[in-house]
């Protein structure tokens, strides 16, 4: 049994840890509250996008818009969110996890798959710990997160889907559910498909005479999807961490409280043992 030198020193150590921990919940906690408003924000920008696709999509004739065409699937984008740093649960490791997972089922099919990862955690794992062809990364984006680097995302996935480099993109995020619950996620953007119930009636317009009208409004979608999943990710991380940080604080809190119980086991110990020699000298004595 450690002597209560060695125990009071592990108390004092991880009544930092504890401050440290607690500081990091708190700031957490703030930012989601941040992350969050912005996110809601977001999510009714990119449906608006999305229904405005969808609607160019079942009005105009596909055939003749090569970013409506569906092509036979040999090769896979994914696009990867995580996080820059750690800390933060098992936030990342699901998303490592969930991606292995699809990579696997779509290869035994014959089909390639190809990266491109948003954060440190996913670009250091897949660059060298799997086999996966990492084609882009994109790091240290946690000051970033915001509508130019959606833009920046977009126009490389978009100029990939256009130049028939791959032929389905899937991004793949933690969607904020609540502050205990994030849910790995793959939304596939390209190729827009959109499914309506039979008989649902259609307005007759067409979009001219300028054709770029469209390129402009996949490219916008496809941006505000981008820019969506950021945020879901972003709010997710900070709902992850200040998870992660509270469960800290609290294994810190039961393993101060039974140092605490075994100092004073010790201390006891050591006072009766003194007693027992001090009551011993005396019967010597007489």
């Amino acid at each position: 049994m450690p002597g209560m030198r060695e125990i009071k020193a592990k108390i004092k150590s991880l009544k930092g840890t504890k401050r440290i921990t607690a500081a990091m919940k708190a700031v957490s906690a703030a930012k989601l509250r941040k992350a969050q408003a912005d996110l809601f924000n977001v999510r009714p920008y990119a449906k608006v996008m999305k229904g405005i696709v969808e609607g160019l999509y079942l009005r105009e004739n596909p055939a003749i818009h090569s970013i409506f065409k569906v092509r036979p699937v040999k090769r896979i984008e994914l696009v990867v969110f995580s996080s820059d740093k750690g800390l933060c649960g098992a936030f990342n490791a699901n998303i490592i996890r969930a991606v292995n997972n699809f990579a696997r089922e779509k290869m035994e099919n014959g089909i390639e798959i190809s990266l491109t990862t948003v954060g440190n955690k996913a670009s250091q794992f897949f660059s060298k710990y799997s086999d996966l062809k990492v084609r882009k990364e994109i790091r240290d984006i946690f000051r970033r997160i915001g509508l130019p680097l959606a833009n920046e995302i977009s126009e490389d996935l978009y100029l990939g889907y256009i130049s028939e480099y791959f032929d389905e993109v899937y991004l793949v995020y933690n969607r904020f559910v609540n502050a205990l619950n994030q849910e790995v996620t793959f939304e596939r953007i390209l190729p827009l498909s959109v499914e309506i119930p039979e008989g649902t009636p259609i307005a007759e317009y067409t979009v001219g005479p300028d054709e770029s009208v469209v390129e402009e409004a996949v490219k916008s979608y496809v941006s505000s999807i981008v820019l969506r999943a950021l945020k879901e990710s972003e709010t997710s991380e900070h709902a992850a961490r200040m998870t992660a940080m509270d469960n800290a604080t609290k294994n810190t809190e039961d393993l101060i409280r039974k140092l605490t119980i075994s100092f004073n086991k010790a201390r006891q110990a050591a006072i009766t043992k003194e007693l027992i020699e001090i009551t011993t000298a005396i019967e010597a004595m007489k």
